[in-house]
C-alpha cells in the first residue's frame, strides 16, 4: 500500500497473479483531519476506500491470501527491499496512524505489538497542525500585498494545486482553509504514428495506434486522416473517434488501388496535435465501375467495335469480354474487335 502524488496504490501479488488498484485522491487528505483507509479483498474483488472515495479491481485468477509473515507498516527494512523491486519502494510513510485493524480483529496497539521501529514516535503525533505540515516544506509564498487577486504563471499543466490565504493586521494573522484548484490540460505532445492497419475492402481500413505518452490531461478524441501520396495536402477523408479508450478505428471513404499516408491526431480541450509522420498504406483492388458501352464503325460486311477503359477501373484491367445478343464473342485485354 503506497500513498504517492495524491494516489493510493494497492499492489497485490498471489502466486504469479499481480493485481493493482489505484485510488485517485488529489490533495483531499491534506486537511488536518483523520482519514479512514480501508483495503479489502473478498474473493476476486480487491478494493480500496478512503473516506467517501472508492476504487476496485476484479481479478478472477487471484488466489486466497494467507499472511504468515511479519507485517511492515510505514516502510520495509533495507535488508529485504531487494525482494520487492517491482514495487518501486519510496521513502517511508510520513504522518500519523491510529486505529489499525486487521480483518475482524480488535484495534492493534502499534506501540505494544511492534517488534522494531525506526524513526517512529509511538506516543502519537508530534504536531496537531498537520494542515500546515502534511505536504512537508514544498509550499511557497505566491504573493504578498494588499490586492485581492493574483496571477501565477509557470505552473504544470493538468496539475492540482493547494492554495490558502493568510490575512494579517496589527492584531495577528488568520489562515483560510486550503482550496483545491487544477490547471487546464495542455495540447498533446509527441503523438505517435499509427502502428498498423488492416484492409477491410478497397474502400475501408482498420487502423491501430498506441496511446500517446506525452499527453498531460484527458484525451477527448482521436482523428484519423488519410492523404493521397503525392496528392493534395488536405486529407481525402477523415474519421473522428470520441471514445478515447479505444485505440482502433475504421477509416472509410477511400479509393481502391490507391496509396495513402494515414496520420493520427489526438485532442484535449486545449487543442489538437497531429502525428509528425504517417503510416503508408495501399488499398486493395475492387471490381471496375462506370464501364463504357462499345461503339461501332459500320462497313458493308463487318463492324469495327471499340471501347474505352472504365472511368473508374479500381485496379488493373486484365480482361474485357464483348457480348453480341447475349453471347460472348471476344475475351482479351484489347479495346477493339472486328465482327465479321
Amino acid at each position: 500500500i503506497e500513498l504517492k502524488s495524491g494516489i493510493l496504490n494497492i499492489f497485490l501479488r498471489t502466486g504469479v497473479v499481480y493485481t493493482q488498484v489505484d485510488l485517485w485522491l488529489g490533495l483531499s487528505y491534506c486537511d488536518g483531519k483523520w482519514n479512514e483507509v480501508t483495503v479489502n479483498k473478498e474473493g476476486s474483488v480487491i478494493s480500496a476506500t478512503m473516506n467517501e472515495l472508492r476504487e476496485q479491481a476484479l481479478e478472477p485468477r487471484v488466489q486466497p491470501l494467507k499472511v504468515n509473515s511479519p507485517v511492515y507498516v510505514g516502510g520495509i527494512p533495507p535488508d529485504i527491499q531487494s525482494f520487492y523491486r517491482e514495487l518501486g519502494l519510496e521513502q517511508g510513510f510520513g504522518g500519523c496512524m491510529t486505529d489499525v485493524k486487521f480483518t475482524r480483529g480488535a484495534v492493534v496497539n502499534l506501540a505494544s505489538v511492534s517488534s522494531s521501529a525506526v524513526r517512529v514516535n509511538l506516543d502519537g503525533c508530534l504536531s496537531t497542525d498537520s494542515a500546515v505540515n502534511c505536504r512537508g516544506n514544498d509550499s511557497i509564498l505566491v504573493y504578498r500585498g494588499k490586492e485581492q487577486s493574483v496571477y501565477e504563471s509557470a505552473l504544470q499543466p493538468f496539475t492540482e494545486y493547494l492554495y490558502r490565504v493568510v490575512a494579517l493586521n496589527e492584531g495577528g494573522s488568520v489562515s483560510s482553509v486550503w482550496t483545491h484548484v487544477r490547471t487546464r490540460e495542455s495540447v498533446p505532445q509527441n503523438v505517435p504514428t499509427p502502428s498498423r492497419f488492416h484492409s477491410i475492402n478497397g474502400y475501408s481500413i482498420e487502423v491501430t495506434w498506441d496511446k500517446p505518452a506525452g499527453v498531460i490531461g484527458v484525451i477527448e478524441k482521436y482523428i484519423l486522416k488519410a492523404y493521397e501520396v503525392d496528392g493534395p495536402t488536405v486529407p481525402i477523408t477523415s474519421a473522428e473517434l470520441t471514445d478515447a479508450g479505444m485505440l482502433t478505428g475504421i477509416l472509410r471513404g477511400l479509393h481502391p488501388f490507391t496509396n495513402y499516408a494515414v496520420t493520427l491526431t489526438a485532442c484535449t480541450l486545449a487543442g489538437c496535435t497531429e502525428s509528425l509522420h504517417a503510416l503508408n498504406i495501399s488499398t486493395p483492388q475492387e471490381a471496375p465501375e462506370d464501364v463504357q458501352s462499345p461503339t461501332a464503325t459500320s462497313f458493308p460486311t463487318f463492324l469495327l467495335m471499340s471501347w474505352s477503359p472504365p472511368k473508374t477501373p479500381n485496379g488493373i484491367i486484365t480482361q474485357y469480354t464483348l457480348y453480341m445478343n447475349g453471347i460472348p464473342i471476344y475475351s482479351g485485354n484489347g479495346t477493339k474487335y472486328v465482327v465479321k
